[in-house]
This record gives structure tokens, C-alpha cells and sequence, in this order.
């Protein structure tokens, strides 16, 4: 058995290998009540999640029978750090967007059952069987558990807390500063840093940047991070929607992403970096829309350029427009369609011998992006699909996508 404070090498009888935890001794040798009363709801909780098999912490092996418990014993694992970087070498972006997707998955089951976990941190990520897990409850905040700090002591880890957790009051909730801890994770984990820059990741701040990480891939996940660092935490991404917004990053990206220089950072995604807020939604749906635009038209024409490019750089593009107010309110004196949104971007496919065209676009609200597709025809909407969505994130590709999709699908069955 190796010796270290709190925390030993243990073998069992069998062969396996663990780590036997047990309560750290404060000043004097001696172990606090608070302490004791966290081991103990660490131990009893823990023991709790290995019986219902929730999946992506680590498990307890064994415990000591004794009640209140004074010892637990884990699987003996490796740090995640080591797995994405052994020997020191550079970890592939998409390797740790996957292992943080997964990780995050975990931590949005837990949210379901009212725990936050308030210590996440590279160290606290570990490797076993194959996957990565979630380690160190000690300071987690259980359901119908009393908080046990106080008020003017920080809670969470050093350089990844998140700001509500520097002086939290009683009943501050844990899931949205788990978030926060998370993404600074991710991000150190693909640059390599031992500790995160401060604040929000905005887009448009340098020291943010993944640029050299995954070059224009890095910028898909970049307003990811920043939606999951926002300073309020009502307006942070939910753990379960940063888990489904990197699920669609990597389903986006499903081969490992090339490292790019710096100097070579370019085109409309350096632009985006620089304008304002309601700008780069507009120019980004702008960006996504001619790849969609030329599936609809070989869906209708067998041919790829049979769209109106020249509609996207319009506003109000003559003779192309949505009929169907999707959600917004109707108004027929307003014959431009323009409802107060900030902006809106639509072109068409030419029209078929029948008269028949499909609509593809979006306004804006916000940050909010409406996406829509119509088949139109005598100025009728014979099939009509809409979603809302944040067009910064990666979600919002697979969206689109999927609209377009449906728009080629009935197209095909129409008579």
C-alpha cells in the first residue's frame, strides 16, 4: 500500500487492483465535522449510483460496512489528460470534443436526479474501461442534503469556477456552474493549457481561439464554448443542450479536424469574428444556405445551379418570399414580409415547367434564427417546415439539413 494522505493503492486478494479513499485530516490531525459529514453523504450517494448503474462515474467497489462509513474503494484509473495527450503530444480537437460530449451526457443524467457535481476539472476526469468518468463528489450538491459551506467561501475549483459560485448563496444552483467548469475543461484539454483563460469564450477574444487546434472546424465549436461560458447563468447553455450541441459538432465533423497556422486564419469566418452580434447570425446563414440551395435544385431539376444566388445578398430579394408567417405574426398590409425581424435571408430554386419552386431561408429575432422551407406554386405553400434555432451553433447545420431534406423528399412525391 503506498501512502498518500487521504487517498491509497490497495490490492485485493483476487488480484484487483483500487484506491481507497478515506477522510483527510485537517490541522492537528484531526477530521472536521463538516468533512466527515461530506465523506459520509460522498460514500452513501456514491454507493447509491454504482446500484442503479448510472453510467460515466467511478464506481464503488467497496465501502466500509461500519455506519457512518469511514473508507471507500474505487477502480484504480488514469487521468484523462494522459489518455488525449501521452507523452506530453498535442490532443486531436476531435478526440476531446468526444470524450467531453460523453462526459457531459453523464453530467445532464445527473442534473435529471437534482445532483450537480460543482468540481469539474481536468483532474477530477479520469479514463477507466474504455470511457471517461466523472470522479470527486466530495463537494456535489445531493438532493434534500443541507449545504454544508458557507456563504463566503468559493465553491468549485480554482481557475474553472464559474462566476455565481465565488460567493454562491444558499440554494445557488450547481448545474449551470457544472456547465461553465466543463467547457474551460474542453478547452484546456485541446490547447494544452494547465489552467483556462478568464471570463466568457467569445468568439472574437484571441486567447479563445482553437483556430490553430482545428482551424475552420474550431470555429464551429467556438460560439459553443462562448454559449456555455455566458456570465448569467440563465442565459448558459442547460448540460443536456451543450451535450447535443457538441453531438452535432462531431456529427458535423466525423473525421479528425486538421491543425491549421494561425497566420492562415481567413475568409467570411474571420469576418464573423469582428461584427456585431446580429451581423454574424445573418452573414452565417448566408454562409450555410448555397450548399442546401443546390441539394433542393438537383432534387427539382437534376441540376445543381438551377437556384437564384443572386437572392442571397438581398434583403427583400424581388419576387422571393415566404408566405407562411411560421409563428410570426401575420400581417397582410405588410407586403415585405418584414414583421419587425432583424434580418432575413432567402433565396429559391428557378421554377419547374409547373410553376413550382422551393424557398429556403431564415429571419432573425435575436440570436434566434427561424429557418423555413416552402414548395410554393400560384402563390399557394403546398408544403411548409420551420424550426428555431441559434444559427451560430452546430445544431443549427444539422437543422438545416434536415429541412432541406424534407423539402427534396416532398418535392419527389409531388404529382
Amino acid at each position: 500500500m503506498k501512502d498518500f494522505g487521504h487517498v491509497h493503492f490497495v490490492k485485493h486478494e483476487d488480484g484487483t487492483e483500487g484506491v481507497l479513499k478515506s477522510m483527510r485530516p485537517g490541522r492537528g490531525g484531526k477530521v472536521n465535522a463538516t468533512t466527515r459529514q461530506r465523506f459520509q453523504e460522498e460514500v452513501r450517494r456514491m454507493q447509491q449510483l454504482t446500484r442503479d448503474g448510472v453510467a460515466g462515474i467511478v464506481p464503488v467497489l467497496d465501502a466500509d460496512p461500519d455506519d457512518p462509513p469511514q473508507w471507500f474503494v474505487m477502480p484504480k484509473a488514469v487521468k484523462l489528460r494522459d489518455v488525449l495527450s501521452p507523452d506530453a503530444r498535442p490532443a486531436e480537437l476531435r478526440e476531446v470534443v468526444e470524450v467531453i460530449c460523453q462526459v457531459a451526457g453523464t453530467l445532464a443524467a445527473l442534473a435529471e436526479r437534482d445532483i450537480s457535481h460543482r468540481d469539474i476539472k481536468p483532474d477530477n476526469l479520469l479514463h477507466l474501461q474504455g470511457r471517461p468518468v466523472v470522479a470527486d463528489f466530495g463537494i456535489a450538491a445531493w438532493p434534500e442534503r443541507p449545504e454544508l459551506t458557507a456563504a463566503t467561501h468559493k465553491m468549485g475549483p480554482m481557475y474553472f469556477l464559474a462566476p455565481e459560485m465565488r460567493f454562491p448563496e444558499p440554494g445557488t444552483p450547481g448545474y449551470p456552474a457544472d456547465v461553465w467548469s466543463l467547457a474551460k475543461t474542453l478547452f484546456v484539454l485541446a490547447k494544452g493549457l494547465r489552467y483556462p483563460p478568464e471570463g466568457t469564450h467569445y468568439v472574437q477574444g484571441n486567447e479563445y481561439s482553437l483556430w490553430a487546434q482545428g482551424g475552420e472546424a474550431a470555429m464551429d465549436l467556438a460560439p459553443v464554448l462562448e454559449a456555455a461560458t455566458a456570465y448569467e447563468p440563465r442565459a448558459r447553455l442547460t448540460m443536456a443542450v451543450f451535450r447535443a450541441e457538441l453531438a452535432a459538432w462531431l456529427e458535423l465533423h466525423p473525421d479528425p479536424v486538421a491543425p491549421a497556422h494561425p497566420a492562415l486564419r481567413k475568409g467570411f469566418r474571420a469576418i464573423e469574428a469582428v461584427t456585431v452580434d446580429m451581423r454574424r447570425h445573418e452573414d452565417e446563414l448566408r454562409r450555410l444556405l448555397p450548399d442546401q440551395m443546390r441539394r433542393l435544385a438537383t432534387a427539382q431539376h437534376g441540376e445543381s445551379d438551377r437556384w437564384l444566388p443572386q437572392a442571397l445578398r438581398e434583403r427583400y430579394p424581388e419576387g422571393v418570399r415566404l408566405m407562411d408567417p411560421h409563428g410570426y405574426p401575420d400581417d397582410p398590409d405588410d407586403p415585405g414580409y418584414d414583421m419587425g425581424v432583424d434580418g432575413m435571408v432567402l433565396s429559391s430554386t428557378v421554377p419547374d415547367a409547373a410553376g413550382r419552386r422551393i424557398v429556403l431561408g431564415g429571419f432573425l429575432m435575436g440570436t434566434t434564427t427561424t429557418l423555413a422551407a416552402e414548395i410554393q406554386q400560384d402563390d399557394k405553400v403546398l408544403a411548409g417546415w420551420s424550426e428555431d434555432v441559434n444559427v451560430l451553433l452546430p445544431s443549427a447545420v444539422v437543422a438545416l439539413r434536415r429541412i432541406t431534406g424534407e423539402a427534396a423528399a416532398a418535392y419527389a412525391r409531388l404529382p
